[in-house]
């Protein structure tokens, strides 16, 4: 089945509700955070490339937060998703799984059998030295009938015709079993009777895989979603700048309120503030408390789609906060907001102003509004998650402290 894919970079976010990717039988869509790459004078063939590249990206973060937050969509299709994903990355660096055995004999080349070798021999004895004139041997030959093997090929058939093009997989081996048949009942009885008397790491992450790939597919129909809301991506966005640019644990600065009310002797606690990011400087001795926001003005350039006076105030909160709590008070205290933006000159940070209300004259009292380019900054988290050098937020304190 061939499957034709198509890419979509909206313009301004409220052309799409949603991120990732939408299959349907025969036409598939990949859409992209608002304005995320511009292709400029590249064939046909190699911006579908450069897309493909980029999409792989969003689909690991998105697999990570949707498996980690439950972000979107619903359990035993994002199952059979990250199954899928996992066959084809399987097939990529392995190949067909093959199923050997151990044959032993007398005629065989291979690995000596010294326990089967001992059973079957008379001992010898020649210059003090023990002599066995028959060695038996193992070795290991491929057994193409094996069950596993048919399995395997016919998931990765089911895989390669839904997502196989992430990878660049076509056409695969045809298998003697159908995912899509009356064979799905024995192939799922099979194999968690197998698993059952598997012990090898590896062919159980395997067989784990293509039970839910046989489990969880739909033959009624051929649709997979694999996508969250354009609103839900401001969590991801968040724990993104998080990873990348947070050193310390924001459970040690959460801001605890409580009620007191004169019938009732017990304090009743309220919901605590949580500082999304906090980046601490030890070089400059500052703190930057940071609030990511998934909003509009890195690309409208309109102030109405800056943080509001509510956010504003609840920073200022925060900063006040942190100063008492701190017991070194050379600290230095600074808010910042972080929002996304598309960069057209390879600047991927930048400074753009900042907020503060009227009454507040102290430099700890203003909170500066810069803006990341979101394509940096996926490349940046990815690099840190995939325990890469990761990459230090020295770019963000240069531009801060300039």
């Amino acid at each position: 089945m061939k499957n034709n894919l198509s890419f979509f970079v909206p313009n301004n976010k409220n052309e799409s509700e949603y991120i990732g990717f939408n299959f349907e039988k025969n036409n598939s869509i990949f859409m992209f955070p608002c304005q995320y790459l511009r292709i400029e004078n590249k064939s046909e063939k190699e911006q579908v490339k450069i897309y493909r590249q980029e999409a792989k990206k969003i689909i690991t973060v998105l697999k990570r937060m949707q498996k980690e937050y439950l972000f979107g969509g619903f359990n035993s299709e994002l199952q059979q998703y990250y199954s899928m994903l996992w066959l084809l990355q399987d097939f990529v660096e392995n190949g067909y799984y093959v199923e050997t055995e151990t044959v032993s004999g007398f005629k065989v080349n291979g690995k000596i059998n010294w326990k089967q070798t001992i059973k079957a021999n008379s001992i010898f004895f020649c210059n003090n030295n023990i002599i066995y004139n028959k060695l038996a041997r193992n070795r290991k030959v491929i057994d193409k009938s094996q069950i596993l093997s048919q399995i395997y090929k016919s998931c990765l058939q089911y895989s390669s015709e839904r997502i196989g093009f992430i990878f660049g997989i076509g056409k695969t081996e045809k298998s003697v079993y159908k995912v899509e048949s009356k064979d799905k009942e024995y192939l799922s009885f099979w194999l968690k009777n197998e698993l059952k008397n598997t012990f090898k790491d590896y062919k159980k992450t395997l067989i784990n895989h293509l039970l839910s790939i046989i489990n969880n597919q739909n033959t009624q129909q051929k649709n997979i979603g694999f996508s969250i809301y354009d609103r839900e991506f401001e969590y991801v966005f968040e724990k993104m700048i998080n990873v990348v640019f947070g050193n310390q644990d924001v459970k040690q600065y959460f801001n605890k309120y409580q009620y007191y009310l004169p019938d009732d002797k017990n304090i009743k606690p309220a919901s605590k503030l949580r500082p999304d990011t906090i980046l601490k400087d030890e070089e400059n001795k500052i703190y930057y408390i940071i609030d990511s926001k998934y909003y509009n003005f890195g690309y409208t350039n309109d102030y109405k789609d800056l943080p509001q006076s509510s956010s504003i105030s609840k920073q200022l909160g925060y900063n006040r906060f942190l100063k008492e709590k701190l017991e070194n008070k050379n600290y230095v205290v600074k808010s910042i907001f972080v929002l996304p933006f598309a960069s057209k000159d390879n600047e991927k940070i930048k400074y753009v102003g900042y907020a503060k209300s009227e009454s507040c004259t102290n430099i700890e009292d203003k909170i500066g509004i810069y803006l990341i380019d979101l394509k940096a900054l996926v490349d940046t988290y990815l690099n840190a998650i995939n325990k890469y050098e990761k990459l230090t937020p020295q770019k963000l304190l240069k531009i801060i402290n300039s």
